[in-house]
């Protein structure tokens, strides 16, 4: 489940940082230079761990954690590191963040049960 998980974000994540330099959607995300950028180096790692369930669980817990900060660091401030928060984007980024944190944590669990059953 997890690297079905990474690879899905991934692609997700490179086309929205492709798509961001060329349509940034101000009005609706703000997608600066920076945050596509963030996103490309973000799906491919995502690309690059999901051929490993163990190392997709791992990108799932670590990107969820870093995306619930990034949430919670938009309710605060409007821009940080060259990366501007609108409401679009702070909701999205919870979304993504207890979207991979529960699949981080699912997916773990699940495969610790599988080995206890073989």
């Amino acid at each position: 489940m997890a690297s079905k998980f990474a690879r899905t974000l991934g692609i997700i994540f490179i086309v929205s940082g492709i798509v961001g330099f060329f349509l940034p959607l101000e009005a609706i995300f703000h997608l600066t230079p920076v945050h596509n950028i963030v996103h490309l180096l973000s799906g491919v790692i995502g690309v690059a761990v999901s051929g490993s369930e163990s190392r997709s669980v791992w990108y799932a817990k670590v990107f969820g954690f870093v995306y619930l900060l990034v949430a919670f660091l938009g309710l605060f401030t409007h821009e940080f590191a060259g990366i501007i928060f609108l409401m679009a984007d702070n909701v999205l980024h919870f979304l993504i963040a207890f979207a991979s944190i529960y699949v981080g944590f699912n997916s773990a669990s699940q495969s610790k049960n599988v080995n206890v059953n073989v």
